[in-house]
């Protein structure tokens, strides 16, 4: 693995590896092309709720190719709470949409997962509620339960990642890791990636070893661009 890991949030890492190694959906049937004005909060609210992954699918294609998102949605911007976390794409709503029955206002977009913020009350309440467990990954907080144990999506919960991206950069410069503290706020969704349970389970286990491998590759390039005098 390649010092990609830095620029994609330590949260999705388990996944990652199984995305780039061709695991795909089925090809779906030929459609009409979704535009902005066919997007709609019911399909927004499936998708966060692991509903769609066609309702999904289509909120990724339309608002990365198109410019002008729907009218009821309004790219985030001086987002203090995500700040800092790359890939990521905000939009606030002109009118919540339900997540699994619980209002939503914001919704953001990250390879593969379709999610909004709650505070960690309320992301909590929702962990148990769902049914949500704790993932075994060494460096951040997530929560999962697969709707398919054998293809997803995944119901899931986890927290922002600049923490665990301060561990791989610590490594990488033989520094001290930041001290860690839990997070405020919870990222809450879904996500689409086809993997099996097993796969992402035996993957995350692997987390501290995929961290500490980010470490090195970070380290040699550093190490490339100003040689050691």
């Amino acid at each position: 693995m390649t010092c990609r890991c830095l620029i994609l949030p330590v949260a999705t890492l388990a996944l990652m590896p199984l995305s780039s190694a061709g695991a795909r959906p089925a090809p779906a049937p030929a459609a009409a092309p979704v535009t902005a004005k066919d997007l709609t909060p019911e399909m927004l609210g499936d998708a966060l709720s692991c509903g769609s992954a066609a309702a999904a699918q289509a909120f990724v294609d339309t608002l990365f190719l198109d410019p002008v998102p729907p009218d009821w949605m309004h790219e985030a911007k001086d987002d203090e709470d995500t700040e800092g976390m790359a890939g990521l794409y905000g939009y606030t709503l002109a009118a919540p949409v339900s997540l699994r029955g619980e209002p939503v206002e914001r919704a953001y977009f990250l390879d593969g997962w379709v999610v909004t913020l709650w505070p960690r009350a309320k992301a909590e309440a929702f962990i148990a509620a769902q049914g949500l467990r704790r993932a075994p990954i060494a460096i951040t907080e997530q929560y999962y339960r697969f709707l398919d144990p054998q293809t997803g999506p995944m119901l899931g919960v986890f927290a922002p990642t600049n923490d665990a991206v301060g561990v791989v950069l610590a490594g990488a410069l033989g520094a001290k890791p930041p001290p860690s503290t839990p997070a405020g706020k919870l990222f809450v969704g879904c996500n689409y990636t086809p993997v099996s349970e097993a796969a992402f389970l035996a993957i995350a286990r692997r987390s501290a070893a995929i961290a500490t491998e980010a470490s090195r590759h970070i380290a040699d390039d550093i190490r490339a661009i100003a040689p050691p005098k």
